[in-house]
């Protein structure tokens, strides 16, 4: 019995340690750092996205039936036929007559449905196309506002860290009596201050992360804590100019120029709708033996106009199209000039700070802040400059640290929007972007 305790014993352990190897490996996995590549893999499988998709194959479904011809009308009528249960009629012959009548209506009309429905499914697939792209530039500016709130709490802490260090030592020397009590209240309430920052930037980070959580499934399903993006020092490349280039081939461009494609073959159906319930019809006639033919052909005399109302409905949203496509392509304009410039200054002055490195391959505006708080901090030791100094010199070396990351991350979404507004797919347009 006891070699089988034992035994058991030594399975529970090897299990239990299994169990905590790979909840540990789990949470390193979860740890890794998400990249922007691998959040936009994920927008095809958005809620909206798939919506979008499903609203093409309800566009595809409509096409279908818009070139489908009407079903024929079997009729069969009998005449001079004694009701059941009751006698012959005497002296007259019973009269049969079966018909097949079609409707002719679908016929003249199915051109005109078939553009409609064309053009409603080409305008679907654009808008499909344009808000998988809002969607992907959405799940970026919420990547990148992850990102600067991330670095806002890393930056915090850092500062209280090396407050902390202040004021230990400021206390450690009024303890001795070689300082002034006044330094060590001043750099406490520094300290304080910067706690209070932190909270702040932690509560920021964490509104940020549940934004950015919406994108990569279902938010209670993602542990907040363990979610991290990359942090990128260097700005994004400008994409390389496309036939694209100029807004042309914009999505919600393309899908209004569809929309009123599909308003004119409206209002053909509209005017066509003057000659409703046309028909031919043919059968045959049974009477006494003889079987005859039947031939005919139903048509209305449009002496009124019951249809005057919806052809001015149709012609009124032909030219609400019309107006719409007018000021898409005045928002068009307006938004590849716009993210153009924004995006080239920005763009110029990120390059401008990245590519001034230091020897180590950091950055020289992040250089420079550390030295400038570690040369004031010196200084201080030394007696040479007073503890304002050494405070404004810490506070502008986190400013300047997220400022120069502010730059980075405002740079990249401006690529980005630029990239929408060209009109280019931005998932793909991403990986011809050469990294650096």
């Amino acid at each position: 019995m006891s070699i089988r305790h034992r035994t058991r014993g030594r399975r529970i352990a090897v299990t239990v340690v299994a169990l905590l190897l790979a909840s540990r490996a789990a949470s390193a996995q979860t740890r890794q750092p998400l990249t922007l590549a691998a959040l936009l893999d994920s927008v095809a499988r958005h809620p909206i996205v798939e919506a979008a998709q499903a609203h093409v194959r309800a566009a595809q479904g409509s096409r279908v039936a818009s070139g489908a011809f009407g079903n024929p009308v079997f009729s069969y009528l009998v005449d001079n036929t004694p009701f059941p249960g009751g006698s012959s009629v005497r002296g007259i012959e019973r009269e049969g007559m079966t018909t097949l009548t079609v409707p002719l209506e679908p016929v003249y009309q199915r051109g005109a449905r078939v553009r409609m429905a064309d053009a409603q499914l080409r305008g679907a697939m654009n808008d499909a196309f344009a808000t998988r792209q809002r969607v992907a530039l959405d799940a970026s500016q919420a990547y990148c506002r992850t990102a600067v709130a991330q670095l806002g709490v890393g930056t915090s802490r850092d500062l209280l860290a090396w407050l902390d260090s202040v004021v230990t030592y400021n206390h450690s020397r009024v303890e001795e009596g070689a300082a002034a009590e006044a330094d060590l209240i001043r750099s406490q309430l520094e300290r304080d201050r910067a706690a209070i920052d932190v909270t702040m930037q932690e509560a920021d980070l964490a509104a940020a992360r549940a934004a950015l959580s919406s994108f990569l499934g279902d938010p209670r399903m993602v542990d907040m804590r363990l979610l991290i993006v990359a942090i990128d020092e260097l700005p994004l490349p400008m994409p390389p100019a496309s036939l694209a280039g100029t807004g042309a081939n914009r999505p919600e461009l393309l899908a209004a120029r569809e929309r009123l494609a599909a308003a004119n073959a409206g209002t053909s159906i509209e005017r066509s709708m003057i000659l409703r319930q046309l028909g031919a019809t043919i059968g045959t006639k049974q009477t006494a033996g003889t079987t005859s033919m039947i031939a005919g052909l139903s048509l209305p005399i449009p002496l009124f106009d019951p249809n005057r109302g919806e052809m001015a409905r149709a012609n009124a949203e032909r030219d609400v199209a019309a107006f719409y496509l007018a000021a898409a392509e005045r928002e068009t304009t307006a938004g590849v000039s716009g993210a153009s410039e924004a995006a080239a200054v920005l763009t110029d002055r990120a390059n401008a700070l990245a590519q001034a490195l230091t020897q180590g391959g950091r950055p020289a505006l992040l250089a420079r802040a550390d030295d400038a708080r570690r040369i004031a901090l010196g200084a201080y030791r030394e007696g040479a400059v007073p503890l304002i100094q050494v405070l404004d010199a810490a506070r502008a070396s986190a400013d300047a640290r997220l400022a120069y990351y502010r730059l980075i991350y405002t740079q990249r979404e401006s690529v980005l929007k630029l990239i929408v507004a060209r009109g280019d797919d931005i998932v793909k347009t991403l990986k011809t972007i050469p990294s650096r």
